[in-house]
């Protein structure tokens, strides 16, 4: 889910957020939630912590306890966490943040969100990412409001979601709580669970069924995600407690809400990557497994507009596998503009998941697209603003250029040596578009 933010360069936030934080200190010893003395942010207002927190201690002007943000939409009160490799530690039941949490700068961090004396806290490494924890059902997506005394109108923005509403290969929704992530920045997403999750009647005790679903609009949408076998928490993931994070990178406003869910049956493979880059006329496909187990096969679907999908290819898997193992695949007559493709995979029995859509489009036939192809200098981008960010990606794999956002300016590339490189492209709509392109001097 999208919130706008009136804020007009990270230097004014910070002393925005400074003199924000030098104003509630006075206010924080009477600041009050229940029958615990604790830190209130109120509606509109920021608080910024620059070092790490501890909810045992307190610090930065916070006392020990619970610290209570504005949940209401276009009003909300914010923690913020700014530096790189920040935690917060000492988060539970009795000490979290209840209400919206966000981190400014490099290295994954642990939101310490709770609600209503529980704590769901989630993890994420992009910098600007923003969310809250809701303890509630998503079919009402009601919360306490601790400000007023009653309770708050659906939350957030698009809600409630039906449960009953599920996509491909999702058997049941968890009703006991769900979040609202925010960021335009691609990122592994990782919600954690506890004892009152209930994941083992969610998922009948069978942990590879858990998955991360979110909430596109109108259903729940199975993400591909795998149980941490330790959890960010610590200890080793179980029914009881533990974590799971999705297995590729993605913005979290690409959907309104996350929860868990349990699939129909467990991912016949674990995808490590698919991309979809153009190569002249034609688009080249490549996707990598690194587990799979009863895999039977990879459909190829393609589409123009991401609704209506048609099969161009079927390859052959692996069947049992747990090392890394690539495909590839050639779209030798790709439509004209856009492209949408995703990986269907099916197991033997039939069953099967989809992958995460990934968008190509045709230069001088519209849509988003790098040039010029060979590049000297700059990397300019057709239609730039509907792009979030840019990833530059070299043979190896490896990012050279990363969470670039695109301008009319252009994507300086005077410092990469001469090669073949890959341009990735995250879109406002949560698709990627991927572009061979050729840096010469």
């Amino acid at each position: 889910m999208t919130q706008n933010y009136t804020i007009s360069s990270r230097k004014g936030w910070i002393s925005t957020a400074v003199s924000t934080a030098l104003l509630l200190l006075g206010q924080l010893a009477q600041a009050q939630e229940g029958s615990q003395g604790n830190t209130t942010i109120f509606g509109g207002a920021q608080m910024t912590f620059f070092s790490n927190h501890n909810f045992v201690t307190g610090g930065g002007g916070a006392q020990p306890g619970v610290i209570l943000t504005e949940r209401a939409t276009g009003n909300f009160g914010v923690l913020n966490f700014a530096g790189d490799n920040l935690t917060s530690t000492g988060a539970s039941d009795a000490g979290y943040v209840d209400g919206y949490v966000r981190k400014y700068g490099a290295g994954s961090f642990v939101f310490p969100v709770g609600d209503n004396g529980f704590l769901g806290q989630f993890a994420a490494s992009a910098d600007g990412v923003m969310g809250a924890y809701f303890h509630a059902d998503a079919n009402t997506a009601v919360t306490s409001n601790l400000f007023t005394g009653s309770d708050y109108v659906a939350l957030p923005n698009g809600g409630p979601f039906a449960t009953s509403s599920m996509g491909t290969n999702v058997n049941v929704v968890s009703t006991v709580e769900y979040w609202d992530i925010d960021g335009p920045n691609a990122t592994p997403l990782t919600l954690t669970w506890d004892a009152g999750s209930a994941i083992g009647p969610l998922t009948g005790s069978d942990l590879t069924k858990l998955t991360i679903v979110g909430w596109n609009g109108t259903e729940w949408v199975a993400i591909p995600s795998k149980v941490d076998t330790t959890s960010v928490l610590g200890g080793t993931s179980d029914l009881t407690a533990g974590s799971i994070t999705t297995i590729s990178p993605l913005a979290p406003d690409a959907y309104t809400a996350y929860t868990f869910a349990s699939l129909i049956s467990p991912l016949p493979v674990t995808l490590t990557r698919f991309t979809a880059a153009v190569e002249s006329r034609t688009v080249l496909l490549n996707w990598s497994t690194t587990e799979e187990a009863n895999s039977d096969h990879f459909e190829i679907e393609r589409s123009q507009n991401g609704k209506q999908w048609s099969r161009i290819a079927s390859v052959a898997s692996q069947g049992d596998s747990r090392v890394l193992v690539n495909y590839s695949h050639v779209d030798a007559s790709p439509l004209a503009g856009q492209n949408f493709y995703r990986l269907k995979m099916v197991d033997r029995d039939g069953t099967f998941a989809y992958s995460l859509i990934r968008r190509v489009s045709f230069q001088g036939e519209g849509g988003v697209a790098p040039y010029p192809n060979p590049v000297v200098d700059k990397i300019l981008i057709r239609q730039y603003e509907l792009v979030r960010q840019l990833d530059i990606v070299n043979t190896s794999g490896r990012k050279v250029i990363s969470n670039q956002p695109p301008s009319a300016a252009g994507i300086d590339v005077t410092k990469l040596p001469r090669g073949i490189y890959i341009v990735i492209m995250t879109l406002f709509d949560g698709t990627i578009s991927t572009h061979k392109i050729a840096v010469t001097r």
